[in-house]
């Protein structure tokens, strides 16, 4: 019986130091440069990685500023019938949408309430139940 006690003993003790470990990740980052290629009337432009994330992103050197961050992406939308990007769908965007539906004039992109792949008739009614029930934006 007490062997048993003993192992038991030696099991628990090296279980426990072996929870009490400290875990630590390194802090690291991969930043790399990039650069652009141009032919004929076309330009690819490139990077890897980014500067340090922080409150001010902002490399110097010299004469040389270089703010880091990941590229802005035109034409995207985040909310769903909010035409003018506020944050909130209301009567301000609706003139915004009659134009898309009507023409497909200005930035259609919040247009496609109806997430069918392009706008028509169908994204009215969608449109119309945003506003009057008061969805709002995430």
């Amino acid at each position: 019986m007490r062997r048993y006690l003993v192992l038991g003993m030696l099991f628990f003790s090296i279980q426990s130091a072996a929870m009490a470990q400290p875990f630590s990740i390194d802090w690291f980052t991969v930043d790399g440069g990039g650069g652009s290629s141009t032919g004929g009337a076309f330009t690819l432009s490139g990077t890897i990685g980014q500067s340090d994330a922080a409150s001010n992103p902002t490399l110097t050197g010299g004469t040389f500023e270089l703010t880091g961050g990941f590229w802005p992406v035109s034409n995207v939308c985040y909310c769903l019938a909010d035409m003018n990007h506020d944050g909130k769908k209301d009567g301000l965007d609706v003139q915004s949408f009659l134009n898309c539906v009507l023409s497909g004039s200005g930035d259609c992109t919040c247009a496609d309430t109806d997430q069918a792949g392009g706008v028509t008739l169908a994204d009215v009614s969608v449109f119309v139940n945003d506003l009057i029930s008061g969805s709002t934006c995430p």
